[in-house]
């Protein structure tokens, strides 16, 4: 009775589509409507939808809407729309909310295609579409187009009329004029319109394992007297779920026939039928009395889609295989031998794998832990499996390192363990080759410390789960530390000089020196010398001794680097005459000590020294300059101080000396009589001078004079001598001239009376024929020109009296001016 009812339920699921067998539809959330159809809040139906549904203007609202405005019905607020099975979503109220569609988009706001994007793209068993028509019935088609490319044709649909069709999926919301303002009249609550209908498809067995994309809907046709339009509203699917099947299977005797394969089936579209490839066919999901061999199960869903199962109900000797090992662990590169042994069967051949060979027994040598399998065959053909672990544990590595590995005695080595061994080893250092162990215990690191040099050689072995690894050796070599030193000739060098540096250690053969000259140039030597070293400037010579591995450094030694003194000095003269003083300035440099030798048997250790030449000749100077008594520079300057003879003066004066002359024939003729002279400064005792070397000289008033000549030579020397007296006495009888001729041409246009200006107190006056004077002067330094107030006179005769002295009788008499 129980198989009499799947099979009729089955028949009833695949020949229609029928509630008894339907799964759950669940919303699909999609994108691409185009219009807001559903009025959602506030008052104005405008304000909150894009267009209206038919010719009447009408729209759809939700119980919100209905609510703000006063009157009933409305979609829910929630979009939800649920029945039985069913379960819808429509898209959110504030935008666009329906897919309008008209033949060929004939009719404003629609289109005559439209495409429903999934968000999310999945697999499905069936589609359903939520929708209606305005305007009488429409024909729409569906296209669905997959992730992979492929597409199927979802069939075509005549959508009722939203008001009064049949098979609603929901009905009964009202629908409304669209307007900006109420009051809404509602059309259609009382009677179950509007109503929303279903558009379901089908996907085949093939599509239901592929990836929906999306749902393409086109307008096929719709409408007598008026245009029809579809409105989609919402998609909604059942997701496909593919089989999950786990089979448990139940080998069989060998010759008999006690095997099964019993299957857990989940998923897909129940109520599911089963048919065995056995003879007879089995139709439940376990098949019982199988012999050993291959079967196939073929699974149909309540929707017709096959799934075929495969298995095989493998062969089962009655005979009992066991393998043992000669051990279960082994340490690496030890044998171990297998054994099989059979009871309850008579056996004809054993396979070993992975050794790839026969025979109850082998002995093998594995390099890895290893499940060695050991297959036998019995009378009947069947196969007797069973199998062996052997641990196969590896050799501990005795490596390590010594850090460093040659040192200088006294200095500490590390011992790092670089091997690998398990945590319960055990290590054989072999007393560290007597070393003392400073640090350290296992596998380390240790610090040890030898107390005499020598080559040393260090070895370990490591216990590891009672494996013992192979030895391993470092040698290690200790080096006695050298005694090192040096000694400097010379600490306190001048600069440029060579200092010798002689080393003074006890070192081996093989020692090598870095030596550090702290500035100076090695002008000779290598190795541990000895070197002449040269030193520009002071500096610190370092020495580093590496003799094996000890490296060593002696006490370093300052160079104090003397500068050398440059002797340089200048003299303030060069040339002149004796007794000449020289002020020699000093210009040496790095000096603090001079000696000076003048070239005249005169010595200065002065810095500064002033010396006088009295003897004329010329004079090579040195200066010896010296820097901390043990650096000298000499600069000789071979004939640099010229004195030469001074120049003499002399000369001789006509007329004679202490001869009276009287004034008018007072004129001296002077003749030089110096050597060595080259300028000459005569001063005549009156005020008057000369520079000719033989002058004359008029005085311009009678006395007694003294002529004083100073000669200079050509460097500036220079010698004085003088005579006296030159005696001038005033004339003794005038000699006046009884005419002039005052016209410019420099001969007689004054009026000249020798003897007159020798004359200071004398008075002259000038008198025109009647008597008027016009010229008068005591003294005559300025002779009449024949002017009178700086007019030129007229020619003629003038008359004039002179009184040399007040005492004496008066000259008188006439002049002619003339042209």
């Amino acid at each position: 009775m129980r198989t009499i009812f799947i099979i009729v339920l089955m028949l009833v699921c695949m020949t229609g589509p029928h509630e008894l067998c339907a799964q759950t539809y669940t919303p699909v959330a999609v994108t691409g409507f185009n219009n807001d159809v559903v009025a959602e809040t506030g008052t104005s139906a405008t304000a909150v939808t894009s267009c209206v549904l038919d010719l009447s203007n009408y729209i759809l609202y939700t119980a919100a809407f209905a609510a703000a405005n006063g009157i009933a019905g409305g979609v829910p607020n929630n979009g939800a729309i649920i029945n039985g099975v069913r379960n819808y979503q429509l898209a959110d109220y504030a935008g666009n909310n329906g897919l309008f569609l008209s033949q060929n988009g004939a009719v404003a706001n629609t289109a005559a295609a439209g495409t429903l994007t999934l968000v999310t793209p999945a697999s499905f068993n069936k589609i359903s579409l939520l929708l209606f028509s305005t305007e009488g019935a429409s024909t729409i088609s569906a296209t669905l187009n997959f992730t992979d490319g492929t597409t199927a044709a979802g069939g075509a649909m005549t959508v009722q009329d939203w008001f009064g069709g049949g098979n609603a999926v929901a009905s009964g919301f009202g629908r409304i004029a669209r307007a900006a303002a109420g009051p809404y009249l509602v059309d259609g609550f009382t009677t179950s319109n509007p109503r929303f209908y279903r558009f379901d498809i089908s996907l085949s067995c093939v599509n239901q394992s592929k990836q929906l994309q999306s749902v393409t809907v086109n307008f096929l046709s719709g409408g007598t007297t008026f245009p029809s339009r579809a409105v989609i509203m919402a998609v909604s699917g059942i997701p496909a779920t593919p089989l999950d099947i786990t089979a448990v299977v139940t080998p069989a005797i060998c010759g008999g026939a006690d095997g099964g394969i019993a299957l857990t089936v989940n998923g897909g579209i129940q109520p599911l039928s089963y048919s065995w490839n056995t003879t007879p066919v089995q139709t439940q999901p376990t098949a019982t009395n199988l012999p050993g061999g291959a079967y196939a199960c073929t699974i149909v869903d309540a929707v017709g889609c096959t799934t075929v199962f495969r298995d095989t109900v493998p062969l089962q000797s009655q005979g009992n295989l066991t393998v043992s090992s000669s051990e279960d662990s082994i340490c690496a590169g030890a044998a171990v031998t297998l054994t099989a042994a059979v009871t309850g069967a008579t056996i004809t051949d054993y396979s070993w794998q992975p050794l790839n060979t026969s025979g109850a027994t082998v002995t093998t040598t594995p390099a890895a832990s290893t499940t060695y399998i050991v297959t036998a065959q019995d009378a009947f053909g069947c196969k007797l499996t069973d199998s062996v672990a052997v641990a196969v544990k590896p050799l501990p590595a005795a490596a390590f390192t010594v850090t460093p590995a040659a040192v200088c005695l006294g200095t500490v080595q590390t011992i790092t363990y670089t091997g690998t061994a398990g945590p319960t080893a055990s290590y054989n250092w072999n007393n560290f080759s007597g070393a003392a162990v400073q640090s350290g215990t296992g596998a380390g690191p240790y610090n040890i410390l030898f107390s005499t040099a020598g080559n040393y050689s260090l070895e370990l072995q490591v216990t590891d789960q009672g494996c013992v690894s192979a030895a391993a050796t470092r040698a290690l070599t200790v080096t006695a530390a050298p005694v090192v030193g040096f000694e400097v000739s010379d600490l306190t060098p001048c600069a440029g000089t060579a200092t010798i540096i002689s080393f003074t250690g006890n070192v081996s053969n093989a020692a090598t020196a870095a030596w550090d000259w702290g500035g100076g140039t090695v002008q000779r030597g290598s190795g541990l010398g000895p070197f002449d070293v040269v030193y520009t400037n002071s500096g610190a010579i370092n020495l580093t001794v590496t003799d094996g591995a000890c490296i060593v450094t002696a006490t370093p030694r300052q160079v104090t680097v003397i500068p050398v003194p440059l002797a340089a000095f200048s003299p303030d003269v060069t040339v002149g005459c004796p007794d000449l003083p020289v002020v020699f300035t000093n210009q040496s440099q790095n000096a603090d000590s001079w000696f000076w030798r003048f070239g005249d048997s005169d010595l200065s250790s002065e810095q500064n020294p002033a010396h006088t030449y009295t003897v004329p000749g010329a004079y090579t100077v040195t200066l010896v300059a010296g820097a901390q008594q043990q650096c000298f520079d000499t600069l000789v300057e071979t004939a640099l101080i010229n004195v030469q003879p001074s120049p003499v003066a002399a000369f001789t004066v006509i007329p004679g000396l202490d001869t009276e002359l009287e004034f008018s024939e007072a004129l001296f003729s002077f003749s030089n009589q110096s050597s060595g002279a080259t300028a000459y400064n005569w001063d005549f005792g009156e005020g008057n001078s000369a520079t000719e070397a033989n002058p004359q000289h008029r005085y311009g008033l009678p006395g007694d004079y003294r002529v004083t000549l100073q000669i200079t030579s050509e460097i500036g020397c220079t010698d004085t001598t003088s005579r006296a007296w030159l005696k001038i006495i005033p004339d003794k009888v005038l000699h006046i001239p009884n005419a002039f001729s005052p016209n410019g041409d420099g001969i007689n246009d004054r009026w000249e009376i020798a003897g007159l200006q020798g004359i200071p107190g004398c008075h002259v006056e000038i008198f025109n024929r009647w008597g008027q004077r016009i010229y008068e002067s005591i003294g005559y330094a300025h002779p009449w020109d024949g002017t009178w107030q700086g007019h030129l006179l007229p020619l003629g005769t003038y008359y004039y009296v002179i009184k040399a002295k007040a005492k004496d009788k008066p000259y008188a008499g006439w002049v002619a001016l003339l042209r």
